[in-house]
């Protein structure tokens, strides 16, 4: 009996561990089990929100494609060229150029004639056979040839002439020209100059730079004569672009109007930079730009260029397909059209009454903008239009200025057009070798520049200077 009770009772034990065993097994099993359910929440949301990052990365690389010069501020030379377009069109059979009938374009004899009289150009005479009558046909040319004088001085000798030998004027004016107007880069001049003269002038690289050099010396006075009618313009266009020196990005900006073209080179796009410039500071009058907001220190107002907001209005357009982005281009364009009627008419500015409509029409496309903005699917072109929305409706007044001043463009065309000249002379040469040499072309550019705007010839200008 004793025997069967210890045999229960060990039994008992031992069904007892069992039971502690199965229960320290089953907390191993929970606990393993809520450990890998947390695994699987972290898992989870660590997918989550990868899916949510690389959607904005293809919303932002869609948007990166899709973008051009025509919907962002991307200049034209970045627009992807598209694939080779098969070309259905047959050969004519005609003969290249002007067709049979054309009325064409020619040199003009009365023209010759009289500018041979007035003395403006050079001619000579050329006999073909003999007799009293003759019929007068004209070839022009452009001669080429070295030409030395000898100076004889029997008093004092001015310093410009302590060398026996130097190069005079106009072939300093022929290269320089060549380097602002033509974008030349000096090696090729070098290899021009030497071509037309059989080899018989020779120049080098360091000549030219140093006739750069001695052009921004003379023409200090021009320049300052450039700043102070800028100075004294009621609108100043403004705009700046990168530009390559010394290995390094620095910053080239010019300051236009319609007459006046000033260009400068700064190591800076920073305020230090528009600081160093000296225009800026000192202008009080309109300045329009490109929605740099560092120029909203300076004069006494700010117009933004509303060509680039169109290209942004639609970019966001294809981008998010709402409709407010295409509403404010109609209204932009309309407004400006309207504007262009009434300045041909010889009106000064709008009536109070049109130009708050146009301003609450503005206000309410904004309205409608923020309300599509919160259904827009895409986060990325979400938070592009929010800040859009925002910029739109904090510079509402600059955006809409040329509405209360006829005077006051609707775009910063003028200064892009000139700013061209300097984007293309880092296309030709990639970059300045220094700042000083990119400060001596600026200087030059802006002689060329303003003398072209003024229907004045880029070489005599440059040459005047020279002479000096």
């Amino acid at each position: 009996m004793a025997q069967h009770s210890r045999d229960i009772l060990g039994q008992l034990q031992s069904a007892i561990i069992e039971i502690s065993v199965l229960k320290s097994e089953n907390k191993r099993q929970a606990k393993l089990i809520k450990d890998q359910a947390a695994q699987i929440i972290l898992i989870t949301k660590f997918f989550e929100e990868r899916i949510v990052k690389l959607s904005e990365e293809i919303d932002r690389l869609r948007k990166q494609i899709n973008t051009d010069s025509t919907n962002s501020s991307l200049p034209p030379s970045q627009d992807q060229k598209p694939n080779k377009i098969f070309n259905g069109r047959e050969k004519s059979g005609k003969k290249s150029g002007g067709q049979s009938g054309h009325p064409g374009h020619f040199l003009n004899k009365a023209d010759i004639e009289n500018k041979i009289k007035q003395g403006l150009i050079a001619s000579k005479i050329v006999n073909h056979g003999q007799g009293t009558h003759y019929t007068s046909k004209y070839t022009i040319g452009l001669k080429t040839e070295i030409v030395v004088t000898e100076h004889r001085f029997y008093d004092e000798i001015p310093l410009a002439f302590r060398p026996d030998v130097q190069y005079d004027d106009g072939i300093k004016a022929f290269a320089a020209t060549l380097v602002g107007r033509g974008i030349v880069a000096s090696n090729r001049i070098v290899e021009l100059i030497a071509s037309i003269t059989n080899d018989e002038i020779k120049l080098s690289d360091g000549s030219i730079y140093n006739w750069l050099k001695e052009f921004d010396t003379k023409a200090a006075s021009t320049i300052k004569d450039i700043e102070t009618n800028l100075l004294n313009s009621p609108n100043l266009n403004v705009d700046e672009t990168g530009a390559r020196c010394e290995g390094k990005n620095m910053c080239a900006r010019n300051y236009s109007t319609e007459n006046y073209v000033r260009y400068t080179m700064n190591s800076t796009k920073a305020m230090s930079g528009i600081e160093k410039d000296g225009i800026l500071p000192n202008f009080v009058g309109t300045a329009i730009h490109d929605h740099n907001t560092a120029y909203y220190n300076y004069g006494a107002r700010n117009a933004e260029c509303n060509v680039h907001s169109d290209r942004y209005l639609k970019g966001n357009s294809e981008n998010t397909e709402n409709k407010w982005s295409d509403d404010m281009r109609t209204l932009l364009n309309s407004s400006n059209k309207a504007r262009k009627l009434a300045k041909g008419q010889g009106e000064k500015q709008f009536t109070q009454e049109v130009i708050e409509t146009y301003q609450n029409k503005y206000d309410e496309i904004l309205t409608l903008g923020f309300l599509e903005n919160k259904e827009t699917k895409s986060r990325y072109d979400k938070k592009e239009e929010l800040k859009l929305l925002r910029r739109l409706k904090k510079y509402k007044s600059n955006h809409l200025l040329y509405l209360e001043d006829f005077t006051v463009p609707f775009d910063n065309n003028l200064s892009e057009r000139d700013l061209r000249t300097f984007k293309t002379k880092m296309k030709v040469s990639g970059c300045f070798r220094s700042l000083t040499g990119g400060k001596y072309f600026a200087t030059l550019l802006s002689v060329i520049k303003t003398a072209t705007k003024q229907n004045r010839s880029p070489y005599h200008a440059v040459k005047e200077i020279f002479a000096l």
